[in-house]
């Protein structure tokens, strides 16, 4: 088995860090818990659409540009979202 980095990999891993810092290290109020539920659906959506990429593409170039690509247009659609629903 290869192991290869793409982006939605590093993306995986800093999510499931963060999730484990807001639980390790709570506040009195009880918020990080519930700061923690969006960060493992996007930890979930991350890791699915990771596997979807590396079976339909098998170059890693390619993943790679794709994947940035797909991050870079989730993230200006959330900032959208805030922006015009949001505000």
């Amino acid at each position: 088995m290869k192991l290869r980095l793409t982006p939605l990999n590093i993306v995986s891993s800093l999510l499931l860090v963060s999730i484990a810092y807001l639980l390790l290290f709570p506040d009195e109020n009880g918020f990080r818990e519930l700061g923690s539920i969006p960060l493992i659906i996007l930890l979930i959506l991350s890791f699915i659409s990771d596997q979807v990429f590396r079976r339909f593409i098998p170059e890693l170039k390619r993943i790679w540009l794709i994947e940035l690509l797909f991050l870079i247009f989730v993230a200006v659609l959330m900032i959208l979202i805030k922006l015009y629903i949001f505000s």
